[in-house]
């Protein structure tokens, strides 16, 4: 499948809120859900239903060099994004599922333009005044939300390289926070960073 037919298979979804007079559809993802390091970010983008992107998938398929010329052609075609993100600190208070719930409602809000209508990633959340709707493989289904789920990812691994630079022995650059073996090890031995590590995470925690 060619990449015009990949976006016209992938939006459906929008096609049919489109027939239905629904004009600014916002996409929202998460990334960051398990790792033990670092914050979660959500992404929230309406596309311009004249202008596709093409290529637009999940995220977790795609390279870091694709990952970031797709988030510069979103940021640069899409009608409005926004990208909000949740602290280890923030996620160790309130839990992981409040931190995203309470991300993707701030980045609904942060955009440029209000939608009239949401489509989620996986799970249904309610939005005051704006329908919306949760998308099995959202990423995988819907290109509004593969564009969230893409600008989420290059700023959350933007941050995490960054923090691989300041904290070479733990490596971050390279699992960009998740659990990995390596990971593990180096948390046993160097124990885990302040304001880094999410500490109500295993094997952080302590039972």
């Amino acid at each position: 499948m060619n990449l015009i037919n990949l976006y016209t298979e992938k939006h459906k979804n929008e096609l049919e809120l489109y027939d239905q007079g629904y004009r600014y559809i916002a996409g929202v993802d998460e990334v960051g859900r398990g790792p033990l390091a670092g914050p979660v970010t959500v992404g929230a983008v309406i596309l311009d239903p004249d202008t596709p992107i093409y290529g637009l998938r999940d995220s977790k398929k795609l390279s870091h060099k694709q990952i970031s010329k797709l988030a510069a052609e979103i940021k640069e075609k899409a009608l409005c994004y926004a990208i909000v993100s949740a602290s280890p600190q923030t996620i160790d208070k309130i839990g992981i599922s409040t931190a995203i719930h309470k991300s993707m409602r701030k980045a609904v809000r942060k955009l440029d333009t209000t939608p009239d209508y949401i489509l989620i990633d996986h799970e249904y959340l309610r939005f005051r005044g704006i329908e919306s709707a949760a998308i099995t493989k959202g990423d995988d289904n819907s290109n509004s939300i593969a564009a969230a789920s893409i600008i989420a990812k290059d700023a959350r691994d933007s941050q995490m390289i960054k923090l691989g630079e300041k904290y070479p022995e733990y490596g971050f650059a390279a699992h960009v926070g998740y659990g990995t073996k390596k990971h593990r090890e180096a948390i046993a031995k160097h124990g885990a960073i302040i304001g880094i590590h999410r500490y109500s995470f295993k094997p952080i925690r302590k039972d």
